[in-house]
């Protein structure tokens, strides 16, 4: 076991807020060259949060906590758990909120919004519960990272918006794509897309649509239940009176 002095990136983003653009860019650099070597070998990350990204002391940046990383050939996820098996609800891609498996470009919205947090100091998607926060990234977009950070350039605004893109077919193809954004600005296309982002809606569910469906079921259960039992009452009620 390797013995790592530093810090986790939570700790820095909490200590310091919003993190200057070109350290941001430098971290997430650095983090791409660890989920460009998982994609290779198969595997996804499938829980990437500033808890499981290590600052060290030498300048290096080293990924952890491999405990929910899922060979892209294995079985397709259940939905046994919440944070434990899909992801942490503030990081968690689209695909991962209706319980699909995913592959490396769930790394990279996970990663997206790891950066978005940097740079604005916030996360992408709030709420009062995780529910809500899973629900509002498949119905909505972020909030442009600009308007929270006018300082920022329009290429970083650029890249974290094309990571987190709601469609995986639509984000940056691999996770060196993504790196090679961030070490030349000059390779980034820049598509306006902050003007073509979807506000969450107002009138969104409050869970999950499987959360929802679980809930109906549950209702229906109980209806075919009370109507048995008022079945039964009413039969031993005529029988007591003959």
């Amino acid at each position: 076991m390797e013995y790592l002095e530093g810090e986790p990136l939570n700790r820095r983003i909490k200590a310091q807020g919003q993190l200057p653009e070109a350290e941001a860019a430098r971290i997430t650099a650095q983090v791409c060259q660890a989920l460009e070597c998982l994609r290779t070998n198969g595997i996804v990350h499938r829980d990437l949060k500033p808890e499981n990204i290590m600052l060290c002391r030498d300048g290096t940046v080293r990924l952890l906590d491999f405990g929910i990383a899922r060979a892209t050939d294995s079985r397709r996820l259940t939905l046994t758990g919440l944070t434990t098996n899909l992801g942490t609800p503030d990081y968690m891609a689209p695909e991962q909120v209706g319980g699909k498996r995913g592959d490396h470009r769930t790394d990279i919205y996970s990663l997206g919004a790891i950066l978005y947090e940097m740079v604005t100091g916030r996360v992408p998607f709030e709420g009062d519960s995780p529910y809500v926060i899973m629900n509002a990234r498949t119905g909505g977009d972020p909030v442009a990272p600009r308007i929270i950070n006018p300082q920022l350039s329009p290429a970083i605004e650029e890249i974290i918006l094309h990571a987190m893109a709601r469609d995986p077919a639509e984000r940056q193809s691999t996770a060196a794509e993504l790196q090679g954004q961030l070490e030349d600005y000059g390779k980034v296309r820049l598509t306006e897309r902050h003007l073509r982002l979807q506000p969450v809606g107002q009138g969104m569910a409050q869970e999950p649509p499987w959360i929802m469906r679980g809930v109906v079921i549950a209702l229906a259960v109980v209806i075919v239940q009370l109507g048995l039992f008022g079945l039964l009452f009413w039969h031993f009620a005529r029988s007591g009176h003959r």
